[in-house]
């Protein structure tokens, strides 16, 4: 069976997308960096011990060289490529493979150096993605407390009990990581009424998220673990967003992530947990290499 060839793409933060396949008018001849990673560690060796022993190891960013020609309507896709790629623009790296889009946040270190003749042009140009791992476009969000849907019957009966909505009121949650590394996320917290101090432990990772502050009702907390946006956006009962930052506790871990595999989650609060909506959105998939 023939292997399935990715689309590649580049998105400004103004959602201007530059895309390179075979069916377009700019195609990819060389590309490096998409694929492995260097893992740093550091060593230890005592005296007369035979080897070393490591004592801890770390990903760095990744860097993408791409080159490439344009083949049709040169002048302007030229001119697309120098406006999108720009010094200091934040933007996205995507490639499709199969039905699954995966995306690195970049920046670039090198623009388009563009060359050629009258019917041909070969571009160059770099991107530096600081968080290395890929991550599924799709997202996918998970309840640990809330009204969440039950079954209606239909046709109604007006036999035993049903509910249109319940409380889930689990201690705990599993939440599911089904890519291959460590994925960040967002809890989002909503209040119903008064709330006080919620808190959202994981229990694999020995570490908690808490905001030391009485929500109040339609009030909502969005906790972010994500590089770039690590920190807490606090949304009033206006719609009015303030850098809820100083509500966080002081021991909140604003690095924990989620693990490859399940998750063991517990949501709390001093009062009010009841009232309580939280929800933790991820990237369907994480991982080093697709």
């Amino acid at each position: 069976m023939a292997r399935t060839v990715p689309v590649y793409a580049f998105q400004a933060a103004d959602g201007s997308t530059i895309r390179f396949s075979v069916d377009s008018d700019l195609w990819i001849t060389n590309l490096t960096g998409d694929d492995g990673l260097d893992v740093e560690m550091t060593e230890q060796q005592s005296t007369g011990q035979t080897g070393k022993t490591i004592t801890g190891q770390s990903v760095g960013s990744r860097s993408l060289t791409v080159t490439g020609s344009i083949l049709r309507d040169l002048d302007a896709n030229e001119a697309l490529l120098k406006r999108l790629i720009r010094p200091k623009e934040a933007a996205r790296w995507l490639k499709t493979v199969g039905d699954t889009t995966w995306y690195l946040d970049v920046l670039p270190t090198h623009t388009p150096d563009v060359s050629g003749g009258e019917h041909l042009l070969n571009f160059q140009f770099k991107l530096k993605a600081a968080y290395p791992y890929w991550r599924t476009v799709e997202t996918a969000a998970t309840m640990l407390g809330g009204l969440e849907g039950s079954w209606f019957p239909t046709p109604v009966s007006t036999a035993g009990s049903w509910y249109i909505s319940k409380y889930k009121k689990d201690v705990y949650t599993t939440v599911v990581n089904s890519g291959s590394t460590e994925t960040e996320f967002v809890l989002t917290l909503t209040a119903a009424a008064r709330v006080k101090n919620p808190m959202l432990w994981h229990n694999g990772k020995r570490s908690y998220l808490k905001l030391n502050k009485e929500m109040l009702p339609g009030e909502s907390a969005i906790i972010s673990t994500v590089d770039g946006s690590r920190g807490c956006t606090y949304r009033q009962s206006d719609g009015t967003d303030v850098n809820g930052f100083r509500w966080l506790d002081y021991d909140s871990d604003l690095w924990m992530t989620l693990d490859p595999g399940d998750n063991v989650l517990r949501l709390t609060a001093d009062e009010g947990r009841e009232n309580l909506t939280a929800t933790v959105t991820a990237p369907k998939g994480v991982a080093a290499g697709v």
